[in-house]
């Protein structure tokens, strides 16, 4: 019932704002509106409760089939009978460029619409992220340039960055060019500069365009660690990879900077460990995996000591590093996992060069996607060397839709946790320029995706959905939160507007090409050409929306008959 509620709420909303467009440019220049309807086919109606009523000379109703919604202005039905008192208030009466602005303001309220959901969204929005260096990618510009984590970013090309988004602002204003960056560390101010890099993105649809990267990142290393070996002191405590420190020496625990320093403050001390790890319990029939609380004794050992490949710590060798790289799982029948790769092992090397984080090792295999790649994988602390060549990787997300992208087939899990944030600077003016900002991204994005599907990047059955995909969507995003939900909605509207301004009969787009070949011939189309284009419009939109079902239940089948098994 939640979905279905979140379903209308959001469907609702969006056909108002629609067709709202429409009927007030109506009013606008005095055309008369006959119907405004939510829907379409006859009115709600539950008893005697009707969701229909008359005010002045309009019907407003919300009707049965949610999809869609329409208002009918006199003089659209062309077999309509039009007094002559009310002939100049008919809309084919109008002038050619009132006709185009009332059909036109429909698309317009749909993204005009997102901006002020933008505009609250971010009103409201927590504490801004700081500009502080969480972490910087190894072997980035950032890290071959200098910078660090714990950096606080004080400028970028000359610009002041209060916050993060100011940070990553920048970066992408210098296009792809040299980039400097003035940082505070430590109480000094020092410069680097640094040459952008074109940002990774692994679904290879570039839907939010061309993005440039340093591989400077907000969020930090966190506190899962990894164990190098089954003789190195964290695994004769018994520690394991994917354990979760919380207090290292009796010191809580906040990330991987955190136990770094603290096993260089102490060197070969003995240290009191405090962890936590997942387990399976079975209760009966049910598994459960619970959280079980671990309290150990780590003694490192000297530096020299660690094998190699290892994660060092200067002064101690723990056998601990970040769970980055570790194995978690493999895909049956691809490449690592037919190499004999297994859970646990580690990736330390690829293309003959070090690598400590997943982004690099991305990196390597989407640049490189046909051609046999070098691997160093450590398993059981012993090295070993692969040439392997990625396949193509296909995902299902969480509303049955599929990317593919070339990968080895491995499973790992993101070791990191939020960075520093700070009190929203100017939130008003914030606000503002995100509404703004925002909006034009999901056109951006709604015109690629249009691009994308064109071009044969994206299947038309994967990105294209009906009443139940919405259904699920609209549900899933209310889960997660209003404001994943509320942006959802914004960018449904971009959408929508855009849509009907495809120029199809019927839709708004057709609307207008009409109304633009009436201006250009300077008399109107038949009406038996109208009639006729009418009914190709209506086939095709007929076609599109089957097919939009038709995907629905190809992706949902499976779930609804999971009901009466």
């Amino acid at each position: 019932m939640a979905n279905l509620f979140w379903f209308i709420v959001l469907i609702g909303i969006l056909i108002f704002a629609h067709e709202s467009g429409h009927f007030l440019f109506a009013k606008l220049f005095h055309v008369k509106v006959l119907t405004f309807s939510l829907g379409f086919g006859t009115p709600v109606r539950l008893g005697r409760f009707k969701l229909s009523w008359r005010r002045g000379e309009t019907e407003y109703r919300v009707a049965w089939f949610p999809i869609g919604g329409f208002v009918r202005m006199l003089g659209e039905d062309p077999t309509e009978e039009i007094t002559q008192a009310d002939r100049t208030r008919s809309f084919p009466a109008q002038a050619a460029w009132k006709r185009f602005l009332i059909i036109f303001a429909g698309p317009l309220f749909s993204v005009l619409l997102a901006v002020p959901i933008y505009f609250v969204y971010h009103l409201f929005d927590g504490p801004a992220q700081a500009p502080i260096l969480g972490l910087v990618v190894a072997g980035s510009p950032a890290g071959q340039a200098g910078l660090r984590a714990g950096d606080r970013v004080l400028q970028v090309n000359g610009v002041d960055t209060p916050t993060w988004d100011d940070v990553d602002e920048a970066v992408q204003d210098a296009d792809g060019g040299s980039v400097e960056v003035r940082i505070e560390r430590e109480g000094r101010q020092l410069s680097f500069r640094a040459d952008s890099i074109r940002e990774l993105d692994e679904t290879g649809l570039d839907l939010l365009g061309e993005r440039w990267d340093l591989g400077l990142r907000h969020s930090r290393l966190g506190n899962m660690v990894g164990v190098v070996a089954p003789d190195s002191p964290a695994a004769r405590a018994g520690l394991q990879s994917w354990d979760k420190l919380l207090e290292l020496g009796g010191v809580p625990i906040g990330g991987w900077s955190d136990i770094e320093r603290l096993i260089a403050l102490h060197g070969t001390e003995l240290l009191p460990v405090r962890a936590v790890r997942s387990a399976d319990i079975q209760i009966g029939a049910v598994t459960l995996r619970v959280p079980v609380l671990l309290e150990a004794v780590l003694q490192p050992e000297p530096e020299a000591s660690a094998p190699a490949g290892a994660r060092r710590t200067p002064g101690a060798y723990t056998g601990l590093e970040p769970i980055d790289l570790y194995v978690m799982g493999l895909v049956p029948g691809f490449p690592l996992e037919k190499a004999g790769v297994q859970p646990g092992d580690k990736i330390v090397a690829v293309l003959g060069q070090p690598i400590e984080s997943w982004e690099q090792f991305s990196r390597a295999v989407l640049t490189h996607p046909d051609e046999p790649i070098p691997l160093q994988v450590r398993h059981a602390g012993a090295l070993q060397d692969f040439r392997l060549t990625p396949e193509l990787l296909s995902d299902t997300n969480e509303f049955k839709q599929t990317t593919r992208k070339p990968g080895l087939g491995i499973k790992y899990v993101h070791n990191l946790l939020g960075g520093a944030r700070i009190p929203r600077p100017d939130r008003l003016t914030y606000a503002l320029r995100m509404s703004v900002t925002m909006t034009g991204r999901a056109i951006s994005m709604n015109v690629l995706g249009f691009v994308r599907i064109f071009e044969g990047r994206v299947a038309a059955s994967e990105a294209i959905g009906g009443p139940l995909m919405i259904y699920q969507v609209a549900g899933r995003s209310a889960e997660k939160g209003f404001g994943t939900f509320v942006s959802l909605m914004a960018f449904m509207s971009v959408l929508l507007g855009m849509l009907n301004l495809l120029p199809i009969p019927i839709l708004d787009g057709g609307h207008i090409l009409f109304i633009a070949i009436e201006v250009i011939r300077r008399r109107p189309v038949s009406l038996k050409a109208r009639i006729a284009a009418n009914y190709v419009g209506l086939l095709l939109l007929v076609s599109l929306m089957a097919f939009a079902f038709y995907n629905d239940i190809s992706r949902y089948w499976s779930d609804f008959t999971a009901l009466f098994r």
